[in-house]
């Protein structure tokens, strides 16, 4: 076990120090060819037909969260990097022939993801550590934090929030796990034969949290966990007819013995149910058992609607509103952005009638590993949609924003 939580530590650490310090390498940069949208148009991907692909804005930081307020403005989150106080809010504009302009709104961020509007129409913006409204800047008043949710758990691998409203104002918030497979990590204890004491209960992590504005308040807001064994839920969405919280798991990397295997365990996209438990770190996918925390069987939990490849790395997702081409209109579009050869691509499912995924993903950006002189290798994070159906992707380790843009 010495050995195994070594190895642990070991990869994590060596992880940790690859992402800081990529930030500082030059980045490969796309080649354009021709414009889409009036913008660069990227070529030398495969793109799903009736679409084109185009360089939005570059040199961003490392973005993440993208929100559109319309075809021309956009409101971007760049991280900042893996050490608090560095991130910042971008506001990009532009004028009809003209490249985006880049304003940064504010500095100092704690590692700022994403950024969405809630019932209201009001701005939110999630950081490590808190959910804030955004008063964006007017008459001459710089733009401001007004913090709804705070004291929010950022210790250990999995700090960053992502969250979603649905049409009530409810607000399903992910609290990634501290560690991989309950590992001893930033000060939190490890599993037992017991069990994992990292996920379950009353513990704030590897959980989907449901929030909503305590009565009588609109800036003041009280959550519960609603669904656990989640190691990190960095995509959610609510579909649009159904009500249905939905759910991409980033699964753990490290087996049960402590090793590392690129072709398991999968990743999941899970139907997210109250008081459900979804295996982690017990069981991943349909039948990756670990009995290390005193799991039984896989039945035990809750299954995945359906398998990702594993360390595909699903982030950011939505379902293509009514602007989208018929053949792709609700679908639940995914941002698959891990470096393994299942990851780098934008990915959709189609749901039947019964608002349920069917057959297999299929890809809307593809072919993107990388090609020196034409591309590099892709690194979709966040995801929006605007009213013409355009889908604006963020990729931090490309330090770009890109625009998948209906012909």
């Amino acid at each position: 076990m010495t050995r195994f939580l070594a190895r642990a530590r070991t990869a994590a650490l060596c992880l940790m120090t690859a992402l800081a310090t990529q930030g500082h390498a030059e980045r490969a940069a796309y080649r354009t060819q021709g414009r889409c949208d009036d913008l660069p148009a990227i070529t030398s991907l495969t793109v799903a037909p009736g679409f084109c692909l185009a360089l939005a804005a570059k040199d961003l930081g490392r973005p993440r969260g993208v929100l559109a307020l319309d075809g021309a403005r956009l409101l971007v989150t760049d991280m900042g990097g893996w050490d608090a106080g560095h991130g910042r809010l971008l506001a990009l504009t532009r004028k009809p022939g003209q490249p985006f302009q880049v304003d940064v709104l504010l500095t100092g961020l704690n590692r700022p993801h994403a950024i969405r509007r809630d019932a209201q129409g009001r701005i939110l913006l999630a950081e490590a550590h808190q959910i804030s409204r955004v008063e964006l800047p007017a008459a001459g008043r710089p733009a401001r934090l007004h913090p709804l949710i705070t004291g929010l758990p950022q210790q250990g691998r999995h700090p960053l929030k992502t969250f979603v409203i649905d049409a009530d104002g409810t607000l399903w918030l992910n609290q990634g796990a501290p560690s991989d497979h309950c590992e001893a990590f930033d000060g939190v204890a490890a599993g037992d034969a017991q069990g994992c004491g990292q996920t379950g209960g009353t513990a704030p992590w590897a959980a989907v949290w449901r929030y909503s504005p305590r009565a009588g308040t609109a800036d003041a807001w009280e959550g519960h966990a609603y669904a656990w064994g989640l190691r990190n839920s960095m995509g959610l969405a609510v579909h649009p007819d159904s009500g249905q919280l939905w759910q991409a798991e980033n699964s753990r990397d490290a087996l049960a013995d402590g090793s590392y295997a690129p072709d398991t365990p999968p990743d999941e996209l899970n139907r997210v149910e109250a008081g459900r438990h979804y295996g982690w770190p017990h069981c991943t996918g349909t039948d990756v058992l670990d009995t290390s925390f005193g799991a039984r069987s896989c039945a035990d939990y809750a299954a995945p609607a359906k398998l990702i490849p594993p360390h595909a790395a699903p982030l950011g997702m939505l379902f293509y509103g009514p602007a989208a081409p018929a053949a792709w209109r609700g679908a639940l579009v995914m941002a698959w952005h891990g470096y393994q050869p299942g990851g780098h691509r934008l990915m959709a499912w189609h749901f039947d009638a019964r608002h349920q995924p069917t057959g297999e993903a299929q890809p809307l950006i593809s072919g993107w590993a990388a090609q020196p002189g034409r591309h590099p290798m892709g690194a979709p994070v966040d995801l929006d949609q605007d009213a013409q159906g355009r889908l604006w992707i963020t990729e931090d380790r490309n330090g770009t924003l890109l625009v998948l843009v209906p012909r």
